[in-house]
């Protein structure tokens, strides 16, 4: 058996009334009153000239427009089922995002899913200008960006959507857009539709608010906004030298590095720097969701909705403390993990007694799962023994079960693309034989003790539809015609990236950007190495081999190298399948 559980808590019916919709008071980085009524506004010139700077901020310098897994309709989908509640079909729903700046996040769904409708709406105009660029080049005539501030422009013919997604928008506009945003999600979604909203939350910010009023304090002179990043990071710079170690401060301090480091400078004027940073509490904004007619479902990541992820000590008092109240319990969590951030699901209040928060298997039936688990010693034995299996930030799963080992080993094997939960139990069957054993009558049982476990975990993702490419040759690698246009269309750009099946934004290194659009399965190795070497001599690349410029009569070894080793990297960036 594995030594790991869950708990499920179901959520009453009439939580979403007694949660109080009083908003808190703004503090003065806010910029404005929070304890304003629904749909007014204290000061409407005020309002027009912040969303105006937010537009020109965002003109001036768009947003980097990547892929968020997830936030991806899939996704969604996948966890509204999981938790008891059905949704439109994935390859014919029609999506919409808010806030979508060049179509990053769109672009991934919207090639893979040619029967759907995409719409995506944004403030800025130059990346709805991009967005438009980039879908034309790609030839998706499925996607459509509308510019415009979403608390005014005009969605009255636009239709219901299945899935609408705001990532990265709520914290960071006037209150009027936020209500405005929560008001989309009420009339446009579709009755059994799913919304996905992204928002900083306290407690994690109230440390977090130390740092940016420090960074706004020291960069609020700049004109430009290289000056206002540079002014900024010498604040973060001056205090990491004098804060105390081990304090608070020196604890935020080095969190900032960590992200900063991760991300580029866009990053930091539109999130930490924007003019609008309105963190909330959890309950807050499922207070504000009500007063729209939504209720919560889910978080975007499930494995943070389960007390027993925090252990024995944590799951035991809330479970005392909160009496099955979801959202109680959660926002009890944030104060465990001083929680920063969240991606929340919300859907039609009316939907909200049909949420089930116990994981059972019979919802696993329509499920197609992934997972790595690879066993700490190499190799498993099927026996009767202890082995450990390891999984993500270090920890184990452990078990003496030879048909958990074999469920284990076949998600292995397949990884990282999807078997079905059907597929799974014949595939485990087969397993248990090969070994001598002979399969029981309760082995479907146990492999969804141990699917429960791996999705309560976070260690498995699952989808509604199976996720798996055609073959591809290893003699004649080839890609679908999107990631080939994508990478060509970005090939010149610093950050370049395409995405894969998994909805995940992918960094091309140099050589890549220039191999990816000739992955189209007609050329060999020997037809891929000619093809770049006349591309690097054209365009006079500088290629480098550990750090250093590659000379001339290496050239074609280096570059024969790294044809040699495509493979590898493309099935590490899960964009091809050889069996």
């Amino acid at each position: 058996m594995v030594e790991c559980s869950t708990t499920g808590i179901a959520l009453p019916t009439d939580y979403a009334a007694a949660v109080t919709t009083e908003s808190r008071p703004a503090s003065h980085s806010q910029g404005v009153n929070m304890n304003q009524p629904v749909g007014q506004v204290r000061d409407t010139d005020q309002t027009n000239d912040s969303v105006s700077r937010l537009r020109a901020a965002y003109d001036l310098t768009p947003y980097d427009s990547d892929a968020f897994p997830q936030s991806a309709p899939e996704q969604l989908a996948a966890i509204a089922h999981v938790f008891g509640l059905p949704t439109p079909r994935v390859s014919q729903a029609r999506v919409l995002e808010i806030g979508c700046a060049a179509g990053g996040n769109l672009t991934p769904f919207a090639s893979t899913h040619p029967g759907a409708q995409v719409v995506g709406v944004d403030l800025s105009e130059v990346q709805i200008g991009q967005g438009r660029m980039r879908a034309q080049a790609l030839g998706l005539d499925n996607v459509q960006f509308v510019a415009g501030d979403i608390a005014d422009v005009d969605t009255s013919g636009w239709g219901q959507f299945d899935f609408i997604i705001a990532h990265g928008v709520y914290s960071w506009v006037p209150q009027n857009v936020q209500e405005a945003i929560l008001s989309t999600f009420r009339r446009l979604l579709s009755p059994d539709g799913v919304a996905y909203v992204s928002y900083n939350v306290y407690p994690g910010w109230k440390a977090k608010e130390v740092m940016r009023d420090a960074m706004m304090l020291a960069s609020g002179a700049s004109t430009t906004p290289q000056d206002k990043v540079r002014e900024a990071r010498a604040m973060a710079d001056f205090l990491q030298d004098v804060a105390p170690q081990g304090g608070v401060l020196a604890r935020v301090l080095a969190e900032f590095r960590a992200r900063d480091e991760g991300f580029g400078d866009t990053y930091l004027l539109h999130d930490e720097l924007e003019s609008f940073n309105a963190p909330c509490y959890f309950y807050e904004m499922v207070g504000r969701a009500s007063a729209h007619g939504l209720a919560y479902l889910a978080e975007a990541r499930p494995e943070t909705m389960f007390p027993s992820n925090h252990g024995p000590k944590v799951a035991e008092y809330l479970a005392e403390k909160c009496s099955g109240v979801q959202v109680l319990m959660e926002q009890y969590l944030d104060f465990v993990a001083n929680r920063t951030f969240r991606e929340s699901l919300l859907i039609h209040a009316e939907r909200a007694p049909q949420i089930r928060y116990d994981l059972h298997p019979s919802r696993f039936s329509r499920l197609h799962l992934a997972a790595w688990t690879p066993p700490v010693e190499g190799t498993t034995r099927m026996d009767h023994s202890r082995q450990e299996y390891e999984v993500a930030d270090g920890a184990t799963l452990f078990t003496n079960d030879p048909g958990l080992k074999a469920t284990l080993e076949a998600l292995n094997a397949r990884w990282p693309w999807t078997l079905s939960r059907d597929e799974l139990i014949e595939e485990v069957g087969s397993r248990l034989a090969a070994a001598g054993f002979d399969p029981s009558a309760d082995l479907a049982g146990h492999v969804d003790n141990l699917l429960g476990v791996l999705i309560a975990q976070g260690q498995a993702r699952y989808r509604l539809d199976p996720v798996l490419p055609e073959q591809s040759s290893v003699d004649l690698l080839s890609v679908d015609t999107t990631t080939r246009r994508l990478a060509e269309l970005t090939r010149d750009q610093d950050d370049a990236s395409i995405f894969n099946f998994w909805h995940e934004a992918l960094l091309l290194s140099p050589v890549d950007r220039h191999l990816v659009p000739l992955l189209d399965g007609t050329r060999d190795r020997t037809a891929l190495l000619d093809a770049l070497t006349a591309i690097v001599g054209e365009r006079s690349l500088q290629i480098e081999r550990h750090g250093k410029p590659v000379p001339d009569e290496e050239l074609r070894e280096a570059l024969a190298e790294e044809v040699e080793s495509l493979p590898e990297r493309l099935t590490e960036m899960k964009l091809i399948r050889i069996d």
